[in-house]
């Protein structure tokens, strides 16, 4: 942020390329110390001290500052609007809509990157550096919400569900009264159950869609899942302890997170471990924080490396640390 302050000039004019023009700046009066480098201005001519000397550059008047704005972006108008991503530009006029362009800079320098920006519930493409569509409004943003599905019962969708990204009405699952598989809002979800997780340990939920449009009904908690549980089994602690099954397979994965937010989850550092043969986890295997499997992992879901190149999430549900499902992110 620009400072004001007082500084000295080894000449008695500020503008450079007269007669009397200074030539360098100073912090004191006996011109000992020269100022910092970086940009000076008076009035309106401003100049610019380089070298760590006070040497000045050459003036120049200021042009005509932009108007922040926050502006919404993105590649269509919808992600624009709905997106929530947004950044501070500047606008040559107070109101979105009559601005003949968009720029990054304050002093209008720079020209922001052609796409659509939004604000206000309207939209405008910039197409390019001296075309910027007329105003539209912006349409029906629908929030995304993480959900699995299941066209049976209420139970294999809290349990055993199909994963997927929905869009709700309103910006809670509980206050949303029509569910949607598109951003726009143009498809109705199918008929069935569907659950929300919204992890940490949270009560899980889930609620039917019914009538073919779309429509949710009542919102229920979800209850305990069956836990499937691959166990060691021998004569004698001896057996089982120390000669009769192999060691758990291990696998890096990240902290625990929601179904929305695991792909993005970082860092994936800490080891936890199977009770599976296989390479990686499968659904139906239990994974536990411990090698000696006695500590289950927490129900919720959990971004793992499955391979050099590519991560996958886990879902983990009841206390037995069982897994319900594994996909690729």
């Amino acid at each position: 942020m620009a400072t004001q302050g007082t500084y000295f000039l080894n000449g008695t004019v500020w503008a450079s390329g007269v007669a009397g023009s200074a030539t360098i700046i100073y912090t004191d009066a006996g011109l000992t110390t020269p100022a910092a480098n970086g940009w000076y201005k008076s009035g309106i001519v401003y100049r610019q001290a380089t070298g760590s000397t006070g040497a000045l550059g050459a003036s120049a008047s200021c042009t005509s500052c932009g108007t922040a704005f926050t502006l919404g972006y993105g590649s269509t108008a919808f992600v624009a609007c709905c997106s929530g991503t947004t950044a501070t530009f500047y606008l040559d006029t107070t109101s979105f809509t009559t601005a003949t362009s968009v720029w990054t800079t304050p002093l209008m320098a720079t020209k922001a990157t052609n796409q659509f920006y939004s604000f206000s519930s309207q939209s405008r493409n910039k197409v390019s550096d001296s075309s910027f569509t007329a105003a539209t409004a912006c349409v029906t943003c629908y929030p995304a919400i993480g959900l699995s599905f299941s066209s049976a019962d209420a139970a294999t969708a809290c349990c055993a569900g199909t994963a997927g990204t929905y869009y709700m009405n309103q910006t809670t699952f509980a206050a949303s009264t029509i569910l949607y598989t598109d951003g726009s809002g143009s498809t109705t979800a199918s008929n069935g159950f569907y659950s929300y997780d919204a992890g940490s340990g949270g009560t899980v939920v889930n609620r039917p869609v019914t009538g073919g449009s779309g429509v949710l009904g009542t919102q229920a908690n979800c209850a305990a899942c069956a836990t499937s549980i691959s166990l060691c089994f021998g004569s004698s602690t001896d057996d089982v302890c120390c000669t009769g099954c192999a060691t758990l397979g291990t696998v890096v994965g990240s902290g625990i997170s929601n179904f929305n937010g695991v792909c993005s989850a970082t860092p994936v550092s800490t080891t936890y471990y199977f009770n599976n043969t296989g390479t990686y986890p499968v659904a139906g295997d239990s994974v536990f924080t411990n090698s000696g499997g006695t500590v289950a992992l927490g129900a919720g879901y959990y971004k793992i490396n499955t391979a050099a190149t590519n991560e996958s999430w886990m879902k983990i549900t009841g206390t037995n640390g069982y897994i319900a499902e594994v996909q690729d992110c």
